[in-house]
């Protein structure tokens, strides 16, 4: 009733009658004003529940094996099963996100199952480093001090509070040691097929603005294994002749805005060759680019032309054109870049890296594939893949690392699928270091992958020589070629481009 139609009604009640009336009527209206009120006075918020977007067993006992895909974790005290040096630490990382800015009171809660119970102390740690990788001991990431600690293992989810550790959005990473009995209890993995039972990082917090919402609960789907291109040597021929159909209007892309990153000085390293693309024109002291050369791996002609390969503003911009070119006796719909350092630097071992922004989106990318990677000055086996970038619907999102020990082809790779956002939503950073016995892959600081003498049987026969430096931008191929929806001239813009040694 609204407040006219009370007042109307009025006269028909008698005075003792009026007063119930007016009563009910304000404890209603109080009643109705707190119910308003409540949400604002209630500020706490449904939790966030985030899946870990990595994790793995860190061992002390080599024949454990490659334990960053299995379905278990492990912990285990230094004397673990009768071995005095078996001890094994539960590594998990994840991917904070959903905070609001004015998030206040946060706490967060790490739940990792475990199948049977145990009169086993196990301490949560926060930790500095990845959770991704193969869980060699050399390279557990450092530990710092005890978040919590659960005094005996029950059977199913465990919870230790790990507050502390949660400041923000952002990657975390956590570490399980356990204090006693001496043999390994198994916890259930991110790989477990079961969704039940996989670790999580629960958050609550309150709003400071006492405006409730509900942030999403955030997953991780598993990464997968993408193919990477057989490569071939270029071919000299005439200079190609194009025919060039008007291109999609584009914009003046800005200066790329510095992030954090390690500089030019990384501890251990020594800068030995670097180009930070500050001239006006690609330096052809340290580059060769290649022209007229189709290769029956993709569908485009690389060309040397100001048109496709340029410097500006302190970047290299590799560009693909949708255009007609014939070269290597072959017309072609597309022309493209190419860039190596044959013969006038190669490197036997160093720390490779690249900061770039891909031109892949996730609806207009199709057929689109840049990279950044190493082959031997004597072109035989081996090739070290630092980053390939392929696009479309279900590639962009993801960088590709790789090794080949030949075409046949023999090779080991992986995709690495960005926690939050893709490897076209600005410029991101891509470093390999290749060391006698290992290669280690980093994105943005971030250790994604490794290969050794352990998971490589072939490593010390492939990796033991110089290698020289490619980059190119490839259109269509192995991943499939351009269609209707892919842009074009579409840009792989290159920031800097170092390599460091011992």
């Amino acid at each position: 009733m609204s407040r006219h139609g009370i007042h109307r009604a009025f006269p028909a009640i008698s005075g003792r009658r009026k007063a119930v009336v007016l009563s009910v009527l304000s404890v209603t209206a109080v009643g109705g004003i707190m119910a308003t009120m409540m949400p604002l006075i209630a500020a706490e918020v449904p939790p966030i529940t985030l899946s870990a977007v990595a994790d793995t067993t860190v061992t002390q006992v080599p024949q454990d094996g490659d334990n960053g895909v299995k379905t278990t974790l492990a912990s285990c005290p230094q004397l673990c099963d009768g071995n005095r040096n078996g001890r094994r630490d539960a590594v998990l990382e994840f991917q904070v996100r959903g905070l609001p800015a004015d998030a206040v009171d946060v706490k967060a809660s790490l739940r990792v199952y475990a199948w049977q119970q145990f009169s086993s102390r196990v301490r949560a740690h926060a930790a500095q480093g990845t959770a991704v990788g193969a869980g060699a001991w050399d390279y557990r990431p450092a530990l710092g001090p005890v978040l919590s600690a659960v005094d005996r293992v029950a059977q199913g989810y465990n919870e230790w509070d790990v507050t502390a550790a949660v400041t923000g959005n952002g990657p975390v990473t956590f570490a399980l040691t356990q204090e006693n009995w001496n043999t390994r209890i198994y916890w259930a993995s991110r790989e477990n097929a079961k969704a039940a039972i996989r670790p999580s990082l629960v958050l609550t917090y309150q709003r400071s603005d006492r405006t409730p919402t509900r942030p999403p609960a955030t997953t991780t789907a598993p990464t997968t294994a993408a193919p990477s291109p057989t490569r071939t040597s270029p071919s000299p021929s005439p200079k190609p002749t194009r025919t060039v159909s008007p291109p999609a209007p584009t914009t003046t892309a800005p200066r790329p805005t510095p992030t954090v990153r390690p500089g030019t000085d990384v501890p251990g390293w020594r800068l030995v060759w670097s180009d930070e693309f500050t001239g006006p024109t690609v330096d052809l002291k340290r580059w060769n680019l290649r022209d007229n050369e189709g290769r029956d791996i993709d569908k485009g002609c690389n060309v040397d032309d100001p048109d496709n390969t340029f410097v500006a503003d302190g970047v290299l911009t590799l560009r693909a054109q949708r255009e007609t070119a014939v070269c290597s006796s072959q017309t072609r719909q597309y022309t493209q870049s190419y860039l190596d350092t044959i013969g006038k630097a190669s490197f036997t071992y160093g720390r490779f890296e690249m900061r770039a922004k891909s031109p892949n989106g996730p609806t207009d990318s199709k057929g689109l594939w840049p990279a950044f990677w190493l082959r031997p000055d004597d072109g035989g086996k081996g090739e070290i893949d630092v980053v390939e970038l392929p696009g479309g619907s279900s590639l962009h999102g993801a960088a590709t690392q790789a090794i080949f020990y030949d075409y046949t082809p023999v090779k080991q790779d992986q995709r690495w699928d960005f926690p939050t956002g893709y490897p076209g939503d600005g410029f991101h950073t891509y470093t390999t270091e290749w060391e006698p016995g290992v290669i280690r892959w980093y994105i943005d600081g971030r250790q994604v992958w490794q290969r050794d003498r352990s998971t490589t049987p072939w490593f010390d026969e492939a990796f033991n020589k110089p290698f020289n430096l490619r980059l190119n931008f490839q259109v269509g191929g192995w991943l499939g070629d351009p269609d209707a929806a892919t842009r074009f001239p579409a840009d792989f813009r290159v920031d800097y481009v170092r390599v460091w040694q011992r």
